[in-house]
């Protein structure tokens, strides 16, 4: 049976890598959105991870809150779980562009199939914030879209707050969030016709057909390519969501990826018509059935476009004609592009870099689940395969409650908990600080008690109302103590 599963998460900061998921929620409806179930789960905050003041102050979880959740692991497998059930389609307000990342991270560190949930057993994923952004743009319907300080907003509390979708609870509630989705989705669903079409731009094999509805255009010698228009709310409402683009081919690294050339970008095709510099013009990476959403430059789509963009679209064209062997150079770079290795890149954020878990991993991954929590650092011990042994003596730290030393035990797995620990207490004050697969470094403790400084100064503090200000001070204390 297929089902929705809208869901929404609240984290300990913005880090996908390196911060966690501390409450999930969800509700799981039929397709005809009629609610079957609804789930909360509460995860305590690890004693390895220093907390984001900004984070707490948004959705206002005290820290006292948490301690009565679930450990992270058995969280996270009950989540995983959830979104895996076989049939079911997981999607929220701007999951595909936060939430899903979150996930695939928090599965990976705790060893489960970061990705089953998007492919495996009839599952996939949707997300209602494009969706919405079409809408709005193209059937606004009786819903009223929020402007905020003079230009057009598509935040879910805004919605929510203008159009009533939810009459009780605060935004940034993991529940009240995945209910405000839900009636908006309702809203959505009115227009049959039009949601059943806007599901298919979340259907890897139909990616072929949109891009079929494309017009071709010859440049030069270079070769014909497609010309569309992309809709994602990261292009700004400027220019209501849209940009005018080139398909310029797959990238012949990454087999889900299509490269596509905004044709509003400046410079374009630079004044000598040299390759000089190819990472200065933006390139989208579009991966099959995810957002940015592809449209056919149809009239009643083009005329949304800026005067600006319009403008554009024929000057770039024809430049790129005159320079076809500089672009020509320009494809070849971009298709050819591999993403840097990080070196030192920590075992958290290794999941892009090391790539999917081998069969020999899965099988010990799925020993330790077994064997966990009684006989788990018996199994880790066992192990053979350098990343997942480092992966379970992580989740061992930080799932073990009881009161028994396992120093010497972490010891044996290659595991130095106090070097951990202090590396994380002094985040960026160190010559080899934790590193993300973005080659940023982990958020540590003087960083956070820097910020809360700067929120509880003189004039930044009035911004701030009881809750927040106990909150930070909760946070504060909280910090000093690791």
């Amino acid at each position: 049976m297929k089902t929705f599963l809208f869901y929404d998460i609240e984290t300990s900061g913005l880090n996908s890598t390196f911060d966690q998921v501390l409450t999930f929620a969800a509700i799981r409806t039929d397709l005809a959105l009629r609610e079957i179930e609804r789930v909360s789960v509460v995860v305590q905050l690890r004693l390895d991870v220093v907390p984001s003041p900004g984070a707490f102050i948004t959705h206002r979880l005290s820290l006292a809150s948490l301690i009565t959740g679930d450990c992270e692991y058995d969280a996270t497998r009950r989540i995983h779980a959830l979104v895996n059930q076989p049939g079911t389609i997981s999607l929220g307000y701007n999951t595909l562009g936060f939430d899903d990342e979150f996930l695939r991270f928090t599965f990976y560190r705790n060893l489960l199939d970061p990705y089953s949930h998007q492919y495996a057993n009839g599952c996939s994923r949707m997300d209602i914030l494009p969706l919405a952004v079409l809408y709005r743009l193209f059937a606004p319907m009786d819903i009223h879209w929020p402007d905020h300080d003079g230009k057009p907003s598509m935040k879910l509390e805004l919605i929510s707050r203008d159009n009533a979708l939810v009459t009780s609870g605060r935004a940034h509630d993991a529940m009240v969030d995945v209910e405000a989705t839900l009636a908006l989705a309702r809203k959505l669903f009115a227009r049959r016709e039009m949601w059943d079409y806007c599901r298919t731009f979340f259907h890897k094999d139909e990616e072929s057909s949109h891009m079929g509805r494309l017009e071709q255009r010859k440049i030069g010698k270079a070769g014909t390519f497609y010309l569309g228009i992309m809709v994602s709310v990261a292009f700004g409402a400027k220019h209501n969501y849209m940009a005018p683009v080139l398909g310029i081919g797959p990238s012949r690294v990454y087999g889900n990826q299509t490269l596509w050339l905004r044709l509003d970008s400046s410079g374009l095709p630079g004044e000598k018509g040299e390759l000089e510099d190819p990472d200065k013009i933006f390139v989208i990476r579009k991966k099959k059935g995810e957002p940015p959403l592809l449209l056919p430059p149809l009239d009643r789509f083009w005329r949304r476009l800026s005067p600006e963009q319009q403008d554009l679209v024929p000057k770039h064209m024809e430049a790129l004609s005159k320079h076809d062997q500089w672009f020509a150079e320009f494809i070849a770079y971009h298709q050819g592009y591999v993403y840097p290795i990080v070196p030192d890149l920590d075992v958290d954020a290794a999941l892009y870099q090391d790539g999917f878990f081998s069969s020999t991993e899965k099988k010990e991954m799925a020993g330790f689940h077994t064997s966990f929590p009684a006989h788990g650092m018996a199994c880790a011990k066992k192990m053979t395969t350098p990343r997942v042994k480092c992966l379970a003596a992580r989740i061992l730290f930080r799932n073990s409650f009881d009161a028994t030393p396992l120093e010497d035990a972490f010891g044996e797995l290659g595991f130095d908990e106090k070097y951990y620990m202090e590396r994380i207490r002094r985040g960026q004050e160190l010559d080899s600080p934790i590193k993300g697969f973005r080659n940023d470094t982990r958020y540590g403790v003087a960083q956070a008690l820097d910020e809360i400084e700067d929120m509880l100064a003189d004039g930044t503090i009035e911004k701030f109302d009881d809750e927040q200000i106990s909150l930070l001070k909760e946070i504060e204390r909280h910090i000093q103590t690791m």
